[in-house]
């Protein structure tokens, strides 16, 4: 049950695009072994140039921009950010549930700490990640944007999810119904077309024989 949560969780925060946000080149090949070609300039996550077009980018590179944001955004959701989601949403959710302010409060402690305690969550986070990173990558189609603009996409994504959610100490019941300020999202990714969001979606699970 718990694996399958994680993977939820996962695969939600990966899907949204959550990479990028002071990613520097943590996890990715530094310039000099990145670029491809006659390429130059600073690295994003993907260790490719960001001026680079993504219809432009061979399905070598598409494969490593792909493989590059999976390896940022996996180092930047830690055991602290999973195990709050956990209790943020347990604590409306899950077994016994708050019903005013004082008990969503008390119920996500509960779940957080909880999950903070138990080594296993760590392990079942590593091993998911480690797996969903060797799912095959997609090919972007029809993406005139540059790698640049796919960073700043990401970066505002991330920066929007890891401000959004409320410590446990803070969150009430209005919380979970109140509307989201996400204009610098959309702001960033807004002009994106569907096409480029290859190098940011969640690969399917294999299907079992």
């Amino acid at each position: 049950m718990r694996s399958t949560f994680w993977a939820g969780v996962v695969g939600v925060c990966l899907a949204c695009g959550l990479s990028g946000l002071g990613c520097g080149n943590d996890g990715a090949p530094a310039p000099e072994e990145a670029t491809v070609g006659e390429r130059t300039g600073e690295a994003s996550c993907t260790g490719l140039d960001p001026s680079t077009v993504v219809d432009e980018l061979t399905p070598a590179e598409a494969e490593q921009a792909c493989k590059g944001y999976r390896t940022c955004e996996a180092d930047r959701l830690d055991m602290d950010y999973f195990c709050r989601m956990f209790g943020v949403l347990g604590a409306k959710f899950g077994d016994n549930p708050g019903t005013d302010d004082a008990g969503v409060r008390a119920r996500c402690a509960e779940h957080y700490e909880s999950c903070m305690a138990d080594p296993a969550q760590a392990a079942q986070i590593e091993q998911f990640l480690a797996e969903l990173q060797e799912r095959p990558c997609v090919q972007p189609t029809q993406c005139t944007a540059t790698i640049a603009e796919l960073d700043a996409c990401a970066a505002a994504t991330r920066e929007y999810s890891l401000n959004v959610l409320p410590e446990c100490g803070a969150l009430t019941v209005a919380w979970y119904d109140q509307e989201r300020d996400t204009e610098a999202v959309m702001e960033a990714c807004g002009k994106l077309s569907t096409g480029c969001m290859a190098l940011f979606a969640l690969p399917e699970e294999p299907e079992e024989e």
